[in-house]
């Protein structure tokens, strides 16, 4: 049996999936393969910062004495329209984005000019007649093949649009693993209130958002009994129809004569890589490779119990998913310090994965902390890495943070 350290350590060892080209809009979430570099200055053009005028370094002289600029007919609908190059002492009508004609020495904004006429004047008072006012310089924000996006950060949502912004439509980027819940239990409902016998089932609920907060790129699902047999033949044909990176199943993991997970994967051949992790709740996890001509399919196999299910998730699927994904090794198995702001009793064997909250000095007991339980998970903020024989309060504390369970918005800084 494995400790918890060496099992994270093993599942974050795993070589990521293979690299893909694919659209910004696919890429998003994935690990770049390479750097984001500018095709072109950023802007390429320059442009305006305001809606107003261009102008022309030199201004004109007026009859009456005053000084200003000959105001071309065209008017500005739109910033794609590039307007010819200006001539001494005349002024265009520009919008805000939209470039400005060679020539331009600033940029007058609207409230600031008075039209007389064909002739443009500045207020007085106005600083907008100064070298460049209001003009945004081509190259301002990047040159032609600067770095934007380094390698091996994960592409986001503001990191893509820089990406667009450079000019660039695809990436070479770490594919997201495609994920395939395989749920078991013939004891399992789906609805309603369970009769005697029977479990509601919160695996098939709760895991695909929390997978998808880890980065599957998909999640797809379904419900088998306890059959052995049936449940080899159904991970072969996952196996076969290439679609499937990681295989998640729930239940069936101990060695009971009940339990169809280890006697299927014998008869599959399957390699273990994790044989049961010295933890309390979750031991009975497992983490297999199934053979396969293009290459490995992995399988986590979750203990039955909620929150024993749900342990195993957060100390092995996290790293597992990371490393699949090619988050950099470094980053594969995170982890909170914190301090124990009262006593965090231990398991008799093994460490303990306890729910806890935050608290005044530091994590508190979430309580209802037994395997088959999940009240206590739903109202903790983590899982403590409690050792044998617990900790003091003023202890440190190392805690694993549960995928889907920080609330939106809310950084767990304390």
């Amino acid at each position: 049996m494995m400790t918890l350290m060496q099992a994270r350590e093993r599942a974050a060892a795993l070589d990521a999936l293979a690299p893909a080209r694919m659209s910004l809009e696919e890429a998003i979430g994935s690990v770049l393969l390479d750097p984001v570099l500018a095709l072109q200055d950023i802007p390429h053009v320059s442009t305006s910062a305001m809606d107003g005028w261009a102008l022309a370094a030199e201004s004109l002289p007026f009859p009456d004495g005053d000084s200003g600029w000959a105001l071309r007919p065209e008017s500005a609908h739109s910033p794609a329209t590039r307007p010819t190059p200006l001539r001494p002492g005349e002024a265009t009508e520009v919008l805000t984005g939209s470039p400005v004609p060679a020539g331009t020495h600033a940029v007058l904004r609207s409230e600031h000019g008075v039209i007389d006429g064909d002739r443009l004047r500045a207020l007085r008072t106005s600083p907008d007649t100064a070298a460049q006012r209001n003009v945004r310089q081509a190259g301002a924000e990047c040159r032609a093949e600067d770095e934007l996006v380094p390698a091996g950060v994960v592409l986001t949502p503001a990191r893509a649009a820089v990406a667009a912004v450079a000019g660039h439509d695809y990436l070479t980027v770490i594919r997201r693993p495609r994920v395939q819940l395989v749920l078991t239990g013939a004891e399992v409902t789906t609805s309603g209130t369970p009769a005697p016998g029977q479990v509601r089932d919160v695996f098939g609920l709760a895991l695909p958002q929390m997978l998808k907060e880890l980065g599957a790129a998909s999640v797809a699902s379904q419900r088998l009994g306890d059959d052995p047999e049936t449940l080899a033949r159904t991970l072969r044909q996952i196996s076969a129809a290439g679609t499937t990176d990681l295989i998640i199943s729930s239940g069936g993991t101990a060695h009971s004569r009940a339990d169809a997970l280890r006697p299927a994967l014998d008869m599959l051949g399957a390699q273990l890589e994790v044989d049961s992790v010295d933890m309390r709740p979750g031991h009975p996890v497992l983490l297999a490779q199934l053979p396969r001509e293009e290459g490995p399919l992995y399988l986590l196999g979750l203990p039955g119990n909620p929150l024993a299910g749900f342990s195993a998730l957060t100390a092995l699927g996290v790293p597992l998913l990371r490393a699949l994904r090619g988050i950099p090794a470094e980053a594969r198995t995170p982890t909170l310090r914190r301090t124990a702001g009262a006593q965090l009793p231990g398991a008799r064997r093994g460490v303990r994965l306890l729910p806890v909250r935050r608290g005044p000095q530091g994590v508190l007991p979430a309580g209802h902390s037994r395997a088959h339980m999940m009240r206590g998970l739903a109202d903790s903020d983590a899982l403590a890495i409690v050792p044998e024989g617990g900790l003091a309060q003023g202890d440190p504390v190392v805690c694993l943070t549960v995928p889907g369970q920080r609330e939106e918005g809310l950084e767990w800084d304390g």
